[in-house]
C-alpha cells in the first residue's frame, strides 16, 4: 500500500521529490523512484506503507532484465497463486511482494490477461523501456484513486491531486461545470473533478501513454456482468447459498493476507458483522472499531453487542462537536469536496484504528451487490406497480402530497425524519418517474438539491449551471437486464467509487492505514449478479441471502437487526458553537457574495430553514455548501497550510 506519482513529456527540477513529500502520509515507511533511461522524459515515484514483504518489496520493482518497471499502490490479494503460476512458466522472482507479480504477469499474459487475473485493489504505473510507453491501470471497483493532467504535451499522474499541483505547469483552478453535479450528488462523478483540467482515471480502466508523440488512450477492461432477463436461467436458492458461503469465506481469507496484524471496522450492520465473523475463522485476535456520536441514532451499543458475541477486542471512537474544526484538514486529505459531514466520522475512525494497526477490513460494497439501500427497494416497488397499473406513479404522487410528512416518517426507513423536503423529493420522483430514464430516477430519489432548487440558489451569473445534461443515461446494452440488477449496476459506474470508497481511502490513508473490502472481490460481484432478485430483496427484507448467511452465525436479534442508517446527525450539533461558528464563517453574506456562485439571500433563507425545522435535507444542503466553500479556501485560496 502506498501512493504513486509521476510525470512525462517534460522535465522539472525537484518535482518528483515534491510530489512524494506532499503525500508522505500514504507511505511513511519509505520511498522509491524511477527515471527512464536513454533520455526518455518519464519519471515516477512512490511512498511505501509496508504491509507485505516488509524487508523486501521496495519499489520500483523490475522484471528480470529491468526493461519493465512498476510503481504500485494497493494489494493483489491472490499474488501467491499468480506467483506460483508464473514461476511454473519460468519467471524468476527476487522479492516476496505482490507487486512483482505485475511485471512478470504483464510479460506472460499481456495487460488485459494480467488485469483479468488480478484480484485486489490497485492503481499502478508500468513502464516499458523498450517501447518507451507506460500503462496506468485502476482496479475494478475504484478502491484506489488515480488522477491525471494532460495539457500541451505534459502529463502528470498521482494517487492524490496534491502531487499534481506541485508542478509549476499545473494550477489549481475550479471546474465551474462540476458545481452542479456536486450539488446534485454531493460528489463529482468521474472522470471529472472539481479541478479544471485534472481528471480521474475511471474505475476498471487502463490508460496507455506513448512518449513518442505524448498521446494517450483510455480503455475499459471490466464491468459488472448483467444477464439477459429474457433468457436468464437460475440455479436453486440452496445452490446459491452454498456457493456464497464458500466464496465469502475465501474472499475474507484473501483480504487477510498480510505480514502485519489485520483488524476491522464494525458497525451494527450485517455487512461488517459477517466480515468480522469470517475473520474469526482465521485469527483468534481481532481488533474491531466503531464510531458514534452520542446521539439517539448512535449504533455503537449494537456494534458493542456484536463484538462481545464474536469475542473481539473492541474499541469505540466518539465524534465530538469540536471535531467539526477538523473539516479543512479532512478536505485537504480528500482532494475533492464530498458534501457529507460523515467525513469527520471516517477520519476519526481511521485515526483511532491507526494507533494499533496498519490494516483494517470493512463491509462496504455489500449494499451495491445485494440491494441494501432503501431507495433500491422503493424504486423496485414503484417499477412493479407501474407495470401493473398504468398511471400508478402519477396517482402515487397525488396521494403522497395529501399525507402529512409526520405520518410518512413512520413508513420510511430514512436516516432521519423524512420531513417536508424528503416528502417533496418522493412526490417529484413519482410524478416524473415515467419521464426519466433509470439513472435519472436513481439520482432523483437520492439527491439533496432538485434542479429547480439549484437554479433558485445560484446567483444570476451562474443560474445556467442548473441542468441535468451532464447526467449519464443508462447504457442501452444494459436495458435487457433484470430490473433490480440494472439498478444495482448503476452504482458501480459512479456512486460506489465517487461517494463511498473515496471517503474511506482518503481518510484511512491520511493516517497511513490500509482499508480492504472483501465484498468488492470481483468473484463475489459476479455471483451476486447471477442471482434472482428475490435473493436480494424478498418482501420487506433487504440483502436476503446475506441475512440468511448471518442466520447461521448470529442469534436472531443480531442477524435480523433492523438497519441503523449510518450518518452524522448534524441536527444534534446545530446548537454547538463549533458548528455554528463554521457555518457563520463559511456562509455569511460577505463570504457567499465574494465566492459568487450563490445568491446570499437564498443561502440565508436555507440557513433559517435549517435552524427552525432542523430537517435532515436542509442540514445536508447546508453541509454541502460549507464543504464546497472550504474546498475553495483550501485549494484555490490556499487559506490553510497543512504538512
Amino acid at each position: 500500500m502506498c501512493g504513486i506519482y509521476g510525470f512525462a513529456g517534460f522535465k522539472e527540477d525537484g518535482l518528483l521529490d515534491r510530489m512524494g513529500k506532499v503525500i508522505n502520509h500514504r507511505g511513511p515507511d519509505g520511498e522509491g523512484r524511477y527515471m527512464a533511461p536513454n533520455n526518455a522524459q518519464f519519471s515516477m515515484g512512490m511512498r511505501r506503507l509496508s504491509i507485505i514483504d516488509l524487508e523486501g518489496g521496495w519499489q520500483p520493482v523490475y522484471n528480470e532484465d529491468k526493461t519493465l518497471a512498476i510503481c504500485y499502490n494497493g494489494e493483489t490479494y491472490n499474488y501467491l497463486e499468480l506467483r506460483a503460476e508464473l514461476e511454473t512458466a519460468g519467471h524468476i522472482f527476487t522479492t516476496h511482494s505482490d507487486t512483482e507479480c505485475i511485471v512478470h504477469g504483464y510479460e506472460q499474459w499481456g495487460i488485459m490477461g494480467l488485469l483479468q487475473r488480478m484480484n485486489g485493489m490497485f492503481a499502478f504505473c508500468l513502464y516499458d523501456a523498450n517501447k518507451k510507453e507506460f500503462i496506468i491501470a485502476r482496479d475494478r471497483c475504484g478502491q484506489k484513486p488515480l488522477y491525471y493532467y494532460h495539457q500541451n504535451g505534459k502529463f502528470l499522474f498521482g494517487s492524490e491531486v496534491k502531487s499534481l499541483l506541485q508542478s509549476q505547469y499545473v494550477t489549481a483552478e475550479p471546474n465551474i461545470e462540476a458545481i452542479d453535479p456536486f450539488l446534485t450528488l454531493r460528489n463529482v462523478p468521474e472522470p471529472q473533478t472539481m479541478f479544471k483540467n485534472i481528471f480521474t482515471l475511471p474505475t476498471a480502466h487502463l490508460l496507455h501513454y506513448k512518449l513518442s508523440d505524448n498521446s494517450l488512450s483510455i480503455h475499459r477492461y471490466w464491468e459488472v456482468p448483467l444477464l439477459d432477463a429474457r433468457t436468464a436461467k437460475y440455479k436453486s436458492d440452496g445452490e446459491y447459498f452454498e456457493e456464497l458461503e464458500s466464496l465469502w469465506n475465501d474472499c475474507v481469507k484473501l483480504c487477510m493476507r498480510s505480514d502485519v496484524p489485520v483488524g476491522a471496522y464494525l458497525s451494527a450492520g450485517v455487512d461488517s458483522s459477517l466480515t468480522v465473523a469470517a475473520m474469526t475463522k482465521f485469527s483468534s485476535n481481532i481488533n474491531t472499531y466503531s464510531v458514534g456520536f452520542n446521539s439517539p441514532v448512535d449504533e455503537t451499543p449494537a456494534a458493542r453487542e456484536t463484538a462481545a458475541f464474536l469475542g473481539t477486542n473492541h474499541h469505540e471512537i466518539i465524534c465530538q462537536p469540536e471535531d467539526f474544526d477538523l473539516l479543512p484538514k479532512i478536505i485537504w486529505h480528500m482532494d475533492r469536496p464530498v458534501g457529507d459531514a460523515l467525513l469527520i466520522a471516517f477520519y476519526k475512525l481511521a485515526q483511532g484504528a491507526s494507533k494499533d494497526l496498519k490494516v483494517v477490513l470493512g463491509g462496504e460494497g455489500a449494499d451495491e451487490a445485494f440491494a441494501g439501500y432503501s431507495f433500491q427497494g422503493v424504486i423496485t416497488k414503484v417499477e412493479k406497480l407501474r407495470r401493473k397499473i398504468p398511471g400508478a406513479t402519477a396517482l402515487g404522487a397525488l396521494a403522497f402530497q395529501t399525507i402529512p410528512h409526520a405520518i410518512l416518517n413512520k413508513a420510511f426507513v430514512f436516516p432521519a425524519d423524512l420531513g417536508s423536503q424528503g416528502k417533496k423529493r418522493i412526490v417529484d420522483f413519482l410524478r416524473n418517474y415515467t419521464k426519466r430514464d433509470l439513472n435519472h430516477n436513481f439520482n432523483a430519489l437520492r439527491t439533496l438539491w432538485s434542479e429547480d432548487e439549484r437554479r433558485d440558489t445560484y446567483s444570476e451569473k451562474f443560474k445556467n449551471l442548473a441542468t441535468e445534461s451532464w447526467m449519464a443515461n443508462e447504457k442501452d446494452k444494459d436495458k435487457n437486464g433484470p430490473f433490480l440488477d440494472r439498478l444495482l449496476k448503476l452504482q458501480y459506474d459512479e456512486w460506489l467509487q465517487d461517494w463511498a470508497l473515496i471517503r474511506q481511502d482518503k481518510n484511512t490513508m491520511a493516517h497511513s492505514l490500509e482499508y480492504r473490502l472483501p465484498f468488492l472481490d470481483h468473484r463475489l460481484i459476479d455471483l451476486a449478479f447471477q442471482m434472482p432478485a428475490h435473493l436480494k430483496i424478498n418482501g420487506k427484507t433487504d440483502k436476503y441471502i446475506e441475512r440468511k448467511l448471518a442466520d447461521k452465525v448470529f442469534p436472531p436479534h443480531i442477524a435480523r437487526r433492523a438497519k441503523i442508517p449510518f450518518y452524522l446527525p448534524v441536527e444534534y450539533f446545530l446548537d454547538k458553537p463549533q458548528f455554528k461558528n463554521l457555518v457563520a464563517d463559511t456562509l455569511n453574506e460577505d463570504a457567499v457574495k465574494k465566492r459568487g456562485y450563490f445568491d446570499p439571500k437564498k443561502v440565508n433563507r436555507l440557513l433559517e430553514n435549517m435552524r427552525t425545522t432542523r430537517e435532515f435535507v436542509f442540514c445536508k444542503q447546508v453541509v454541502s455548501l460549507v464543504v464546497l466553500e472550504l474546498w475553495h479556501r483550501v485549494f484555490i485560496d490556499k487559506s490553510y497550510k497543512f504538512d
